[in-house]
């Protein structure tokens, strides 16, 4: 300042109208920047498109490459120039939100774990992680945007159709299409992909009324459809019955694995030696949960669908059996040691003389059954071969410990045969029309499949005609000459991976993440991502979420617990 001769006040003014003057010139600079990255990164995006239509219109004059190109409804993933350029409005790549919403949908990953991943494919490719709740709001958007489109009108839709509940009052009505001649093509078990989300409603008080108008506002979108696949809830069956006063032409079918399951509890809901067997399982969990028999526990019963899953119950008794034949218990103890009750029952059975030499070894542990036989002969005459299960018993100590968790068991080894049969029989059937659909003359089909009913027992032999009178009730329905969908195992399939989903939350509700059926469901290929990114906004999916779910209950406890307490003062 020294070097100066003017006073400091003039100097102070004079520096500081420098300095805004450098620095309005530097936010302008700034702004022709930006303005020339946007503008470039526009060219960009637009040169890429250009490119893309030419390259499409060069196959389409050459014909060349359009005969190998994929069919017009498959999904066709963007050139890789292309996909590394963002959504209008958007930071991020649509590769990027591809790989996110993938490894989100598709790899069990959660939102937080999602970005935990792509953090440590960072210092190999240049992925930037996004904040796991833009995670969601990509899913939420896609979905929102796949459950807007309009579907493809036709004459020859088959809903598959069923309820989901969660947590709280609300019910969510979901309804899946195909279209027939897509059926063969799936083996007529279609997967998630064949599939198309239709609708996606909520109600707090679900009745047949309410169904039968969410249906008919589904089939003036899409066109009336030819088969409704759905179970026997009671609002569903109504609300269907109402829908077909007015389609008359359209078929309900009761999904073949409702329909069986239905008959299984008839039969077997009344059958007191099944309901034993089963409190015998249960005990057994609490009691042997914590043992050296752990391993060889039954399955835990379900709660909900439990006669749709006999199967596994029988087949793990059955197993069990075969173990307890095959007579080698070493995974439980592999000892072997002559007790005073099996010395007692030798010299019961073979004479004090003969058995009074074995005298010297009762009480010493032998590890295997090779040296424990090898014991017995050197000190009698006594073979092996002529022991009997009750030796045995009080001989080997895994037998004897398998007895004191599993003996009840031996005792259902009969009704077992019932039972394997009856679960062997219903499992044909499903598979067989799960396989080769739902049409006239399925019965006659299933009965040239089936073991002979010779090989039967009476019992399921009588369960087996019941099965195949209800399959000719719905294949009666069909038309002739068309083969349409027997099972909604689909929609099943569906509601199970939604619920992984939502057990990641603190209450299991319905809410937003419905939207994330149809993002699974769809093959979220690039140019369908930038679509949904560019025409649906956040508030569009709040203002949805609004309109079909209102506040969440997260919200609502959060309000009435968690912010009263915040707000309390201690005195």
């Amino acid at each position: 300042m020294n070097a100066f001769k003017s006073p400091v006040s003039r100097l102070a003014n004079l520096f500081q109208r420098s300095r805004d003057a450098w620095k309005a010139k530097a936010l302008e600079r700034q702004q022709r920047l930006r303005a020339a990255e946007v503008k470039i990164r526009d060219l960009e995006h637009s040169r890429a498109q250009w490119k893309a239509r030419a390259l499409k219109a060069e196959r389409g004059r050459t014909g060349a490459e359009e005969a190998a190109a994929p069919a017009a409804d498959e999904p066709v993933d963007e050139p890789p120039q292309l996909a590394l350029s963002p959504p209008v409005g958007h930071h991020y790549s649509v590769m990027v939100m591809q790989l996110t919403m993938r490894l989100y949908l598709h790899a069990g990953l959660g939102s937080r774990g999602v970005a935990r991943v792509l953090n440590l494919f960072g210092a190999t490719f240049p992925v930037a992680a996004p904040a796991h709740t833009t995670v969601l709001n990509w899913i939420y958007r896609c979905g929102l945007a796949i459950l807007n489109r309009q579907p493809e009108w036709r004459t020859d839709w088959i809903y598959v159709a069923d309820h989901t509940i969660a947590l709280g009052a609300s019910k969510c009505l979901v309804i899946l299409g195909i279209p027939v001649n897509a059926l063969a093509r799936s083996g007529y078990s279609p997967g998630h992909g064949a599939m198309q989300v239709l609708a996606v409603e909520i109600t707090t008080h679900s009745t047949g009324a309410w169904v039968a108008n969410v249906l008919r506002r589904v089939a003036q979108r899409t066109g009336p459809p030819v088969q409704i696949v759905a179970d026997h809830g009671s609002d569903l069956r109504k609300g269907i019955a109402l829908f077909q006063e007015h389609a008359t032409a359209c078929v309900y079918t009761y999904d073949i694995s409702h329909l069986i399951a239905t008959l299984l509890k008839a039969e077997m809901g009344r059958d007191a030696r099944w309901e034993s067997l089963l409190a015998h399982c249960r005990n057994a969990w609490s009691a042997l949960q914590q043992t050296d028999l752990a391993f060889l526990l039954p399955p835990r019963q379900r709660l909900k669908a439990r006669f749709m899953n006999l199967d596994v119950q029988v087949r793990w008794a059955q197993r069990l059996l075969a173990y307890h034949d095959r007579g080698d218990f070493s995974a439980i103890r592999a000892q072997y040691v002559l007790k005073w009750p099996a010395w007692e029952h030798l010299c019961a059975r073979f004479g004090a003389a003969r058995a009074h030499p074995l005298r010297a070894i009762v009480g010493i542990r032998y590890p295997d059954r090779a040296a424990f036989c090898q014991a017995l002969q050197t000190h009698s005459d006594l073979e092996s071969d002529t022991l009997d299960d009750v030796f045995w018993q009080q001989a080997d100590a895994g037998y004897s410990r398998f007895l004191d968790g599993f003996a009840w068991l031996l005792s259902y080894r009969d009704d077992l045969v019932d039972y394997a049969q009856m679960m062997a029989q219903s499992k044909l059937i499903q598979s067989h029309l799960k396989s080769k659909g739902l049409q006239r003359g399925s019965q006659e089909s299933l009965q040239a499949t089936l073991p002979p009913q010779s090989t039967l027992t009476p019992r399921t032999a009588a369960f087996t005609q019941q099965m195949l009178a209800k399959v000719a009730v719905e294949a009666a329905k069909i038309p002739t000459d068309n083969v349409w969908l027997a099972s909604s195992d689909i929609i099943e399939s569906v509601f199970g991976k939604y619920k992984c989903f939502t057990a990641r939350g603190p209450l299991k509700e319905i809410g937003k993440l419905l939207l994330a059926i149809p993002a699974f469901i769809a093959d979220l290929a690039t140019p369908l991502i930038r679509e949904a990114m560019e025409s649906v906004r956040t508030i569009d999916v709040e203002h949805w979420a609004q309109a079909h779910i209102g506040a969440s209950m997260l919200a609502r406890r959060r309000h009435a617990l968690i912010d009263s307490l915040s707000n309390t003062k201690t005195v």
